[in-house]
């Protein structure tokens, strides 16, 4: 060698693996011992060990954070279609009890405007139009009697035949007055039944068939 190495114990240099044959020492290195050599390398793997182990901590605690990200993610979402639940529920009982309140508005302005209309005609001539109306469901019966408001009988009387003409069928028609009626007020007897046909009767059809409509009507647009 054309410079002579010392040898003893420094500070940890780069090491290579040492090949028995033909050994020769580069100057500026150092031989380790073997227990330096070992302790090296245990100091090598408990970096690399530490590493690794660093390396999970922040992989576990990344994979915490998205689990926990996503759980507040889902936790909200949760929160929402509840919020969106209770909201519906809260509208569609609105909606009904707005569509019950029309209901019945509807319906009394309904009526009223009926009632209106016929007060306007002449009673005797409105009855006489539901005698016409009633006598048509029966006339496949041969006597019939039929019931008005007394104040109302006599007037009924004199111009029943007009009616009965169209009638052919009903051999016997009689008219006969009833406390129990108001004006309008018409019931048909016959041999097989009774017939109520009189005004306040039909407007309180009238009013069910409303109610029955616009309760169909809300059924469709909730449906």
């Amino acid at each position: 060698m054309s410079q002579t190495c010392q040898t003893g114990y420094a500070y940890m240099q780069p090491f290579v693996q040492i090949i028995p044959s033909n050994l020769s020492l580069a100057c500026g290195l150092r031989i380790l011992r073997a227990e330096d050599y070992q302790s090296s390398l245990t100091t090598e793997e408990l970096i690399s060990a530490a590493k690794q182990d660093a390396e999970k901590i922040l992989a576990d605690a990344q994979e915490v954070y998205e689990q926990q990200k996503q759980l507040g993610w889902q936790a909200g979402m949760d929160e929402a279609r509840t919020l969106q639940a209770t909201l519906i529920h809260e509208t569609q009982l609105q909606c009904q009890q707005f569509y019950r309140h029309v209901e019945q508005q509807m319906s009394e302005v309904v009526l009223l405007a009926v009632r209106k209309i016929l007060n306007d005609y002449d009673q005797v001539d409105v009855t006489l139009q539901v005698v016409r109306e009633a006598l048509a469901l029966v006339s496949n019966q041969k006597q019939v009697v039929v019931r008005v408001n007394p104040d109302q009988a006599g007037a009924i009387r004199e111009q029943i035949a007009k009616v009965h003409k169209d009638f052919p069928e009903i051999s016997y028609l009689e008219v006969t007055a009833d406390a129990r009626l108001d004006q309008g007020g018409c019931i048909l007897e016959t041999e097989v039944g009774i017939i109520d046909a009189s005004i306040d009767g039909q407007i309180e059809a009238l009013s069910r068939a409303i109610s029955t409509t616009l309760g169909q009507m809300k059924v469709i647009e909730e449906e």
